[in-house]
């Protein structure tokens, strides 16, 4: 028997076994339609930002300039309520329909003009967490008013050291039209964003294909999901042997310890290049998922996942005792590497610690390694530097299944 004989005795194991499809195709396809309408289906990416309502002198030109703020930013946007009155704004906030509420006191801008610092009132339950973050916006974006009111001041300032009165009797201070002008310039100076964020991507990609819903996503999250879950059978088949003797027989022929090893460790290699290969068809043929944008970066991410899983997969199998083990040690695995990968959430919406600790990890760089092919349009170079880390992941874990296996048989 050679090491090709026992892959292709093992891979005839498992495809006996029905319930290993299960792992391999039938539940990754369920979880991957079920988790992409949940983060967004086919559809563009709904606007999540926060409903505030700005109230109070909507004739003031500090209204139109807080409402063009409110709208430039990421985090809140402006909600039309079914009535203005102070009680009926006070209660939407209360019940939860809106956020928070601003009011625009009368005449803010000409008591501004005259020198004064008028307070925006603010309704928000601060007790909540979207509140809190409303508020701290909200308190962002009263900032850049008012610094646009100290800037008007500063233009009215140097006007009066540059200017002379002429014989005309022309003023040497600004007019209120010109102190709203000089504020309506700085506050449309605010409306852009201080930090600036290049994306990018490939013109290859249309917005739609981009945009490919959840999908995008959970496609890539489940395959490194239910790749690894898919590898109880496998594992289960070397545990198998162990406890049968056939192991024990298997090391009286001709074939080596490396022989055996490298057996089990091509059957599995197989089974999870062949899961994410019809994964993989099945996302671009029917969810229109990206990845035959870049075909040889997404093979190429392929054969480093699949190196690495089947490592583990042949790790578990070495180092569990029973069964019972191979799918406890299978299953905590999946659960680790699935949600440091971000399968469940999207790591961009956990916080900055986890994110540091999750996208060193073996599932983040294969989730990361897909999405630089089907959300962001790029091709191989994106895709090296993670693959390079798989490999090196799947040469320590093969190493160390050796180390266990050697000791075993010794």
């Amino acid at each position: 028997m050679s090491a090709f004989d026992l892959t292709i005795k093992d891979l005839s194991q498992i495809l006996r076994d029905r319930k290993s499809l299960m792992f391999i195709l039938i539940m990754p396809i369920a979880f991957t339609l079920m988790f992409g309408f949940v983060f967004g289906g086919y559809g563009a990416p709904a606007d999540t930002r926060l409903l505030v309502v700005v109230a109070g002198d909507t004739g003031d030109p500090a209204h139109a300039a807080f409402v063009d703020l409110v709208e430039s930013s990421t985090v809140v946007r402006v909600a039309t309520p079914a009535s203005m009155d102070d009680q009926a704004l006070r209660a939407s906030v209360t019940d939860g329909k809106v956020t928070a509420v601003v009011f625009i006191p009368a005449g803010f801008l000409r008591t501004c003009y005259d020198g004064i610092n008028p307070v925006l009132p603010c309704v928000v339950d601060v007790a909540s967490t979207s509140g809190t973050i409303a508020r701290n916006e909200l308190g962002n974006l009263s900032t850049r008013l008012t610094s646009a009111v100290r800037t008007a001041r500063a233009t009215a300032a140097i006007y009066r050291e540059v200017a002379t009165p002429s014989a005309s009797n022309k003023p040497s201070t600004l007019t209120f039209e010109q102190f709203t002008y000089a504020f309506e310039t700085a506050v449309s100076a605010w409306k852009k964003q201080p930090q600036t964020v290049v994306v990018t991507v490939s013109s290859k990609l249309t917005e739609q294909q981009r945009n490919a819903g959840g999908f995008a996503h959970t496609s890539p999250s489940m395959m490194l999901q239910f790749s690894i879950a898919g590898l109880i059978s496998a594992a289960g088949i070397v545990v198998e042997e162990r406890k049968s003797r056939t192991l024990a027989r298997l090391m009286t022929t001709r074939l080596s310890r490396s022989g055996i090893l490298l057996g089990h460790y091509l059957a599995m290699f197989v089974q999870v290049f062949a899961q994410l290969s019809m994964l993989i068809l099945f996302a671009a043929l029917v969810l229109r998922v990206q990845y035959m944008h870049a075909p040889f970066a997404t093979l190429f991410v392929t054969i480093c996942a699949s190196a690495f899983v089947a490592a583990i997969g042949l790790l578990i199998g070495v180092a569990s005792r029973s069964e019972e083990q191979a799918i406890a040690f299978s299953l905590i695995l999946m659960f680790v590497l699935a949600g440091l990968g971000g399968a469940w959430v999207p790591l961009q919406f956990t916080g900055a610690a986890f994110q540091r600790v999750a996208r060193a990890t073996p599932g983040a760089l294969i989730v990361d390694a897909y999405e630089n092919v089907v959300q962001r349009g790029l091709g191989v170079s994106s895709v090296l530097w993670p693959c390079t880390l798989l490999l090196v992941c799947a040469i320590v874990l093969a190493a160390l299944a050796a180390l266990r296996f050697r000791r075993q048989s010794a």
